[in-house]
Protein backbone atom coordinates (compact mmCIF):
# COMPACT_ATOMS: atom_id res chain seq x y z
CA UNK A 1 0.00 0.00 0.00
CA UNK A 2 1.44 3.59 -0.97
CA UNK A 3 0.03 6.99 0.46
CA UNK A 4 0.59 10.05 -0.98
CA UNK A 5 -0.26 13.59 0.67
CA UNK A 6 0.19 17.40 -1.04
CA UNK A 7 0.09 20.65 0.38
CA UNK A 8 -2.39 21.04 -2.60
CA UNK A 9 -4.84 18.53 -1.02
CA UNK A 10 -3.58 18.84 2.14
CA UNK A 11 -6.84 17.57 3.83
CA UNK A 12 -6.52 14.62 2.08
CA UNK A 13 -4.47 11.15 2.06
CA UNK A 14 -4.69 8.82 -0.95
CA UNK A 15 -3.61 5.14 -0.46
CA UNK A 16 -2.77 2.87 -3.40
CA UNK A 17 -4.10 -0.93 -2.22
CA UNK A 18 -2.59 -3.26 -4.27
CA UNK A 19 -3.22 -6.17 -1.69
CA UNK A 20 -6.52 -7.57 -1.84
CA UNK A 21 -6.72 -8.53 1.53
CA UNK A 22 -6.45 -5.22 2.34
CA UNK A 23 -9.03 -4.66 0.11
CA UNK A 24 -11.55 -6.65 1.63
CA UNK A 25 -11.06 -5.23 5.11
CA UNK A 26 -12.54 -2.06 3.73
CA UNK A 27 -15.89 -3.52 3.46
CA UNK A 28 -17.56 -1.71 6.39
CA UNK A 29 -16.48 1.62 5.24
CA UNK A 30 -16.93 0.48 1.32
CA UNK A 31 -20.48 -0.34 2.03
CA UNK A 32 -21.48 3.02 4.02
CA UNK A 33 -20.22 4.94 1.62
CA UNK A 34 -21.82 3.50 -1.22
CA UNK A 35 -25.41 3.84 1.10
CA UNK A 36 -24.19 7.97 1.47
CA UNK A 37 -23.28 8.09 -2.63
CA UNK A 38 -26.78 6.42 -3.27
CA UNK A 39 -24.09 4.54 -5.73
CA UNK A 40 -24.82 2.34 -8.78
CA UNK A 41 -24.21 -1.64 -8.48
CA UNK A 42 -20.65 -1.31 -10.70
CA UNK A 43 -19.85 1.07 -7.29
CA UNK A 44 -20.28 -1.67 -4.68
CA UNK A 45 -17.97 -3.21 -2.72
CA UNK A 46 -19.38 -6.96 -3.63
CA UNK A 47 -19.12 -6.23 -7.46
CA UNK A 48 -15.52 -5.22 -6.82
CA UNK A 49 -15.03 -8.27 -4.69
CA UNK A 50 -16.13 -10.91 -6.99
CA UNK A 51 -14.61 -9.25 -10.02
CA UNK A 52 -11.38 -9.80 -8.44
CA UNK A 53 -11.90 -13.20 -7.23
CA UNK A 54 -13.61 -14.79 -10.28
CA UNK A 55 -12.34 -12.60 -13.30
CA UNK A 56 -9.39 -10.54 -12.60
CA UNK A 57 -7.63 -12.96 -9.86
CA UNK A 58 -7.60 -15.76 -12.34
CA UNK A 59 -6.71 -13.66 -14.88
CA UNK A 60 -2.84 -12.65 -13.19
CA UNK A 61 -4.28 -9.57 -12.77
CA UNK A 62 -2.38 -6.91 -10.03
CA UNK A 63 -4.75 -4.74 -8.13
CA UNK A 64 -4.82 -1.07 -8.03
CA UNK A 65 -7.37 0.35 -5.66
CA UNK A 66 -7.34 4.12 -4.95
CA UNK A 67 -8.42 5.32 -1.46
CA UNK A 68 -8.66 9.04 -0.21
CA UNK A 69 -9.83 9.87 3.25
CA UNK A 70 -10.42 13.28 4.83
CA UNK A 71 -9.16 13.35 8.29
CA UNK A 72 -9.48 9.41 8.23
CA UNK A 73 -12.51 9.03 6.88
CA UNK A 74 -12.90 7.58 3.51
CA UNK A 75 -14.47 9.71 0.80
CA UNK A 76 -13.43 7.74 -2.69
CA UNK A 77 -12.25 4.72 -4.12
CA UNK A 78 -11.91 3.55 -7.03
CA UNK A 79 -10.82 -0.07 -7.75
CA UNK A 80 -8.85 -0.34 -10.62
CA UNK A 81 -6.46 -3.44 -12.27
CA UNK A 82 -3.45 -3.46 -14.24
CA UNK A 83 -2.03 -5.79 -16.79
CA UNK A 84 0.04 -7.04 -19.63
CA UNK A 85 -1.19 -6.96 -23.18
CA UNK A 86 2.06 -8.25 -25.37
CA UNK A 87 4.65 -5.39 -24.34
CA UNK A 88 2.26 -2.91 -23.15
CA UNK A 89 1.15 -2.28 -19.15
CA UNK A 90 -2.63 -1.49 -19.05
CA UNK A 91 -4.70 -0.10 -16.79
CA UNK A 92 -8.61 -0.14 -16.47
CA UNK A 93 -11.30 -0.32 -13.78
CA UNK A 94 -12.26 -3.33 -12.18
CA UNK A 95 -15.50 -4.87 -12.54
CA UNK A 96 -17.13 -7.30 -14.74
CA UNK A 97 -16.18 -6.27 -18.27
CA UNK A 98 -19.67 -6.61 -19.60
CA UNK A 99 -20.30 -2.60 -20.25
CA UNK A 100 -21.14 -0.86 -17.16
CA UNK A 101 -20.35 2.50 -16.42
CA UNK A 102 -17.74 3.69 -15.15
CA UNK A 103 -17.73 6.52 -12.15
CA UNK A 104 -15.41 7.11 -8.99
CA UNK A 105 -17.63 6.26 -5.71
CA UNK A 106 -17.31 9.74 -3.88
CA UNK A 107 -18.67 11.04 -0.58
CA UNK A 108 -21.50 13.55 -2.15
CA UNK A 109 -20.16 15.95 1.01
CA UNK A 110 -16.88 16.81 -0.36
CA UNK A 111 -15.34 19.09 -2.27
CA UNK A 112 -16.18 16.86 -5.79
CA UNK A 113 -13.60 18.15 -8.25
CA UNK A 114 -10.61 18.28 -6.12
CA UNK A 115 -11.30 14.85 -4.95
CA UNK A 116 -11.79 13.31 -8.21
CA UNK A 117 -8.98 15.30 -9.39
CA UNK A 118 -6.53 14.03 -6.98
CA UNK A 119 -7.78 10.42 -7.74
CA UNK A 120 -7.42 10.99 -11.46
CA UNK A 121 -4.23 12.39 -11.35
CA UNK A 122 -2.45 9.28 -9.33
CA UNK A 123 -3.96 7.08 -12.18
CA UNK A 124 -1.45 9.77 -14.16
CA UNK A 125 1.44 9.52 -11.62
CA UNK A 126 1.64 6.23 -10.41
CA UNK A 127 0.39 3.36 -12.01
CA UNK A 128 3.09 3.77 -14.80
CA UNK A 129 0.66 2.28 -17.48
CA UNK A 130 1.11 2.64 -21.13
CA UNK A 131 -2.35 3.00 -21.57
CA UNK A 132 -5.30 4.01 -19.78
CA UNK A 133 -8.35 2.34 -20.29
CA UNK A 134 -11.83 4.01 -18.99
CA UNK A 135 -14.90 2.50 -20.44
CA UNK A 136 -18.61 4.32 -20.68
CA UNK A 137 -17.24 7.54 -18.81
CA UNK A 138 -20.51 9.52 -18.68
CA UNK A 139 -19.72 12.39 -21.08
CA UNK A 140 -19.66 15.75 -19.34
CA UNK A 141 -18.50 14.32 -16.03
CA UNK A 142 -16.04 15.64 -13.91
CA UNK A 143 -13.93 12.57 -14.74
CA UNK A 144 -14.69 12.58 -18.68
CA UNK A 145 -13.10 16.43 -18.23
CA UNK A 146 -10.22 15.44 -16.90
CA UNK A 147 -9.65 12.79 -19.20
CA UNK A 148 -10.76 15.63 -22.17
CA UNK A 149 -7.62 17.40 -20.77
CA UNK A 150 -5.45 14.36 -21.75
CA UNK A 151 -3.29 14.54 -25.32
CA UNK A 152 -4.03 12.49 -28.66
CA UNK A 153 -7.08 10.67 -27.47
CA UNK A 154 -10.47 9.56 -29.49
CA UNK A 155 -13.55 8.37 -27.83
CA UNK A 156 -16.02 6.09 -28.94
CA UNK A 157 -19.66 7.47 -28.66
CA UNK A 158 -22.91 5.17 -26.71
CA UNK A 159 -25.37 5.97 -24.54
CA UNK A 160 -27.39 4.76 -21.60
CA UNK A 161 -30.66 5.43 -20.88
CA UNK A 162 -32.79 5.75 -17.78
CA UNK A 163 -35.96 6.22 -16.74
CA UNK A 164 -36.73 9.50 -13.90
CA UNK A 165 -39.68 7.44 -12.22
CA UNK A 166 -40.11 9.63 -9.09
CA UNK A 167 -41.10 12.80 -10.86
CA UNK A 168 -44.45 10.32 -11.88
CA UNK A 169 -47.91 10.30 -9.48
CA UNK A 170 -49.32 6.77 -10.75
CA UNK A 171 -48.71 3.76 -13.07
CA UNK A 172 -51.84 5.00 -15.51
CA UNK A 173 -50.03 8.70 -16.01
CA UNK A 174 -46.96 7.19 -16.73
CA UNK A 175 -48.85 4.51 -19.24
CA UNK A 176 -50.64 7.66 -21.11
CA UNK A 177 -47.06 9.28 -21.42
CA UNK A 178 -45.97 5.78 -22.92
CA UNK A 179 -48.75 6.44 -25.64
CA UNK A 180 -51.75 4.50 -26.88
CA UNK A 181 -50.64 2.75 -29.62
CA UNK A 182 -48.00 0.76 -27.30
CA UNK A 183 -49.92 0.12 -25.10
CA UNK A 184 -51.92 -1.66 -27.14
CA UNK A 185 -49.39 -3.51 -28.81
CA UNK A 186 -48.35 -4.59 -25.15
CA UNK A 187 -51.27 -5.98 -25.08
CA UNK A 188 -51.70 -7.63 -27.69
CA UNK A 189 -48.40 -9.38 -27.29
CA UNK A 190 -49.15 -10.65 -23.67
CA UNK A 191 -52.34 -12.12 -24.78
CA UNK A 192 -50.74 -13.99 -27.52
CA UNK A 193 -48.32 -15.53 -25.24
CA UNK A 194 -50.73 -16.09 -22.93
CA UNK A 195 -52.34 -18.57 -25.42
CA UNK A 196 -49.64 -20.89 -26.20
CA UNK A 197 -49.76 -22.46 -22.30
CA UNK A 198 -49.90 -21.52 -18.43
CA UNK A 199 -48.22 -17.80 -18.63
CA UNK A 200 -46.90 -16.55 -15.47
CA UNK A 201 -44.86 -13.69 -14.25
CA UNK A 202 -41.92 -15.11 -11.43
CA UNK A 203 -39.73 -12.77 -8.81
CA UNK A 204 -36.72 -14.24 -7.56
CA UNK A 205 -34.32 -13.29 -4.91
CA UNK A 206 -31.01 -14.99 -5.10
CA UNK A 207 -30.09 -15.05 -2.37
CA UNK A 208 -33.23 -17.03 -1.00
CA UNK A 209 -33.02 -19.67 -3.63
CA UNK A 210 -29.80 -19.80 -4.83
CA UNK A 211 -30.37 -23.30 -6.96
CA UNK A 212 -33.34 -21.78 -8.91
CA UNK A 213 -31.85 -18.65 -9.69
CA UNK A 214 -28.63 -19.97 -10.86
CA UNK A 215 -30.71 -22.44 -12.90
CA UNK A 216 -32.18 -19.78 -14.86
CA UNK A 217 -28.29 -17.99 -15.53
CA UNK A 218 -27.64 -20.94 -16.88
CA UNK A 219 -30.72 -21.24 -18.99
CA UNK A 220 -29.57 -17.60 -20.10
CA UNK A 221 -26.17 -18.13 -20.90
CA UNK A 222 -27.69 -21.33 -23.12
CA UNK A 223 -30.20 -19.28 -25.50
CA UNK A 224 -28.03 -16.65 -25.65
CA UNK A 225 -25.34 -18.49 -26.99
CA UNK A 226 -27.36 -19.94 -29.42
CA UNK A 227 -28.29 -16.35 -30.61
CA UNK A 228 -25.22 -15.26 -30.59
CA UNK A 229 -24.10 -18.34 -33.28
CA UNK A 230 -27.05 -17.22 -35.25
CA UNK A 231 -26.35 -13.99 -35.54
CA UNK A 232 -22.40 -13.57 -35.96
CA UNK A 233 -21.73 -11.60 -32.62
CA UNK A 234 -19.39 -13.54 -30.21
CA UNK A 235 -18.76 -11.08 -27.01
CA UNK A 236 -16.18 -12.15 -24.70
CA UNK A 237 -18.34 -12.12 -21.59
CA UNK A 238 -21.12 -14.31 -23.14
CA UNK A 239 -18.77 -17.44 -23.69
CA UNK A 240 -16.78 -16.61 -20.31
CA UNK A 241 -16.58 -19.06 -17.58
CA UNK A 242 -14.87 -16.42 -15.48
CA UNK A 243 -17.87 -14.04 -16.36
CA UNK A 244 -20.72 -16.71 -15.50
CA UNK A 245 -18.87 -17.58 -12.37
CA UNK A 246 -18.41 -14.03 -11.56
CA UNK A 247 -22.68 -13.72 -12.01
CA UNK A 248 -22.63 -16.93 -9.89
CA UNK A 249 -20.90 -15.48 -6.84
CA UNK A 250 -22.26 -12.19 -6.68
CA UNK A 251 -26.41 -12.84 -7.07
CA UNK A 252 -26.20 -15.38 -4.09
CA UNK A 253 -23.97 -13.79 -1.60
CA UNK A 254 -25.98 -12.79 1.31
CA UNK A 255 -23.03 -10.11 2.19
CA UNK A 256 -24.41 -8.41 -0.77
CA UNK A 257 -25.52 -4.49 -0.01
CA UNK A 258 -27.62 -4.60 -2.80
CA UNK A 259 -30.87 -6.42 -3.33
CA UNK A 260 -30.80 -8.21 -6.69
CA UNK A 261 -33.69 -9.46 -8.47
CA UNK A 262 -34.05 -12.28 -11.48
CA UNK A 263 -37.54 -11.23 -13.03
CA UNK A 264 -39.04 -14.03 -15.74
CA UNK A 265 -42.04 -14.58 -17.86
CA UNK A 266 -42.60 -18.24 -18.63
CA UNK A 267 -44.97 -20.36 -20.30
CA UNK A 268 -45.49 -24.29 -18.79
CA UNK A 269 -43.20 -23.70 -16.26
CA UNK A 270 -40.57 -22.92 -18.73
CA UNK A 271 -38.73 -19.79 -19.04
CA UNK A 272 -39.30 -17.46 -22.19
CA UNK A 273 -37.28 -14.15 -20.88
CA UNK A 274 -35.39 -13.03 -18.16
CA UNK A 275 -33.68 -9.92 -16.78
CA UNK A 276 -31.38 -9.42 -13.65
CA UNK A 277 -31.81 -6.14 -11.66
CA UNK A 278 -29.83 -4.80 -8.91
CA UNK A 279 -31.31 -2.56 -6.31
CA UNK A 280 -29.59 0.81 -4.86
CA UNK A 281 -31.29 3.29 -2.39
CA UNK A 282 -32.27 5.79 -5.27
CA UNK A 283 -32.63 3.41 -8.38
CA UNK A 284 -32.36 0.08 -9.95
CA UNK A 285 -29.47 -1.00 -12.42
CA UNK A 286 -30.66 -3.63 -15.23
CA UNK A 287 -28.07 -5.76 -15.37
CA UNK A 288 -28.19 -8.56 -17.88
CA UNK A 289 -31.60 -10.00 -20.25
CA UNK A 290 -31.78 -13.05 -21.67
CA UNK A 291 -34.59 -14.31 -23.87
CA UNK A 292 -35.71 -17.87 -25.60
CA UNK A 293 -34.00 -18.34 -28.81
CA UNK A 294 -36.83 -20.13 -30.77
CA UNK A 295 -38.44 -17.89 -32.87
CA UNK A 296 -42.15 -18.62 -32.27
CA UNK A 297 -41.72 -16.76 -28.97
CA UNK A 298 -39.50 -13.69 -30.52
CA UNK A 299 -42.40 -12.40 -32.88
CA UNK A 300 -44.35 -11.89 -29.55
CA UNK A 301 -41.62 -9.47 -27.90
CA UNK A 302 -41.44 -11.46 -24.71
CA UNK A 303 -38.91 -9.37 -23.27
CA UNK A 304 -41.18 -6.13 -23.61
CA UNK A 305 -44.05 -8.32 -21.86
CA UNK A 306 -41.81 -9.26 -19.09
CA UNK A 307 -41.04 -5.30 -19.02
CA UNK A 308 -44.37 -4.02 -17.68
CA UNK A 309 -44.15 -6.43 -15.33
CA UNK A 310 -40.95 -5.55 -13.26
CA UNK A 311 -41.28 -1.58 -14.22
CA UNK A 312 -44.88 -1.53 -12.23
CA UNK A 313 -42.62 -2.88 -9.43
CA UNK A 314 -39.71 -0.33 -9.76
CA UNK A 315 -42.57 2.47 -9.89
CA UNK A 316 -44.16 1.03 -6.65
CA UNK A 317 -40.82 1.63 -4.86
CA UNK A 318 -40.19 4.85 -6.52
CA UNK A 319 -36.82 3.99 -8.13
CA UNK A 320 -35.29 5.11 -11.41
CA UNK A 321 -34.09 2.78 -13.44
CA UNK A 322 -30.59 2.61 -15.22
CA UNK A 323 -30.57 0.59 -18.18
CA UNK A 324 -27.06 0.27 -18.57
CA UNK A 325 -25.26 0.80 -22.07
CA UNK A 326 -26.28 0.41 -25.49
CA UNK A 327 -29.46 1.94 -27.86
CA UNK A 328 -31.42 -1.20 -27.67
CA UNK A 329 -35.50 0.14 -28.40
CA UNK A 330 -37.01 -1.15 -25.50
CA UNK A 331 -35.02 0.92 -23.43
CA UNK A 332 -35.10 4.02 -24.82
CA UNK A 333 -38.78 2.89 -25.05
CA UNK A 334 -38.95 2.92 -21.25
CA UNK A 335 -36.85 5.30 -20.74
CA UNK A 336 -38.73 8.18 -22.65
CA UNK A 337 -35.60 8.72 -24.85
CA UNK A 338 -33.72 10.03 -21.57
CA UNK A 339 -30.34 9.05 -21.72
CA UNK A 340 -26.34 9.56 -20.72
CA UNK A 341 -24.04 10.32 -23.46
CA UNK A 342 -21.06 7.97 -22.91
CA UNK A 343 -17.92 7.70 -23.98
CA UNK A 344 -15.22 4.89 -24.04
CA UNK A 345 -11.56 6.10 -23.65
CA UNK A 346 -8.05 4.24 -24.66
CA UNK A 347 -5.87 7.50 -23.25
CA UNK A 348 -1.69 6.61 -24.46
CA UNK A 349 0.53 7.85 -21.30
CA UNK A 350 3.86 6.92 -22.78
CA UNK A 351 5.70 6.36 -25.88
CA UNK A 352 4.91 2.88 -26.53
CA UNK A 353 1.20 3.33 -25.64
CA UNK A 354 0.95 6.00 -28.01
CA UNK A 355 2.61 3.86 -30.96
CA UNK A 356 0.55 1.09 -29.96
CA UNK A 357 -2.98 3.15 -30.34
CA UNK A 358 -1.85 4.68 -33.21
CA UNK A 359 -1.58 1.42 -34.98
CA UNK A 360 -4.59 -0.16 -33.78
CA UNK A 361 -6.65 3.68 -35.10
CA UNK A 362 -4.97 2.83 -38.62
CA UNK A 363 -5.69 -0.96 -38.38
CA UNK A 364 -9.64 -0.37 -37.63
CA UNK A 365 -9.76 2.89 -40.11
CA UNK A 366 -8.80 0.51 -42.67
CA UNK A 367 -10.76 -2.62 -41.48
CA UNK A 368 -13.85 0.32 -41.80
CA UNK A 369 -12.75 1.03 -45.47
CA UNK A 370 -12.49 -2.63 -46.60
CA UNK A 371 -15.73 -3.58 -45.01
CA UNK A 372 -16.98 -0.07 -46.83
CA UNK A 373 -15.84 -1.20 -50.22
CA UNK A 374 -17.19 -5.07 -49.90
CA UNK A 375 -20.51 -3.46 -49.17
CA UNK A 376 -20.18 -1.54 -52.40
CA UNK A 377 -19.05 -4.37 -54.33
CA UNK A 378 -21.61 -6.51 -53.22
CA UNK A 379 -24.33 -4.18 -53.74
CA UNK A 380 -25.24 -4.52 -57.25
CA UNK A 381 -24.42 -8.39 -57.19
CA UNK A 382 -27.48 -8.25 -54.98
CA UNK A 383 -29.65 -6.10 -57.09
Amino acid sequence: MNSFNSSEFSRSTCEIITNPTQMVELETEWNNLWLKAKGSFYQSFSVAYHSWKEIAEPAGRSLFCIVIRDQGAMVLVFPMVRYRKGPLLMIRPLGPNAAETTDMLVDPDVDWQATVTQAWRTIEHASKADIIHMPFIKVGSTLDQLIQHSRNIERDADIAPFANLQDQTDWATYERIIGANSRQQLNRKRKRLSELGEFKFIEVDPVADPKYALELIDWMFTHKQVWADRVGKHGDWISSQGYRNFLYRWITDPRNIQGMRLYTIQIDKMPIAMKLAAYGVSHLDLIIAGFHSDPQYAKYSPGFVLDEYWMKIVFEKRLNVDFGAGNEPYKLFWSRNLKNDLANYHIPHTIAGATATHLWRLKRRVETHLAERRKHHDAPAAA
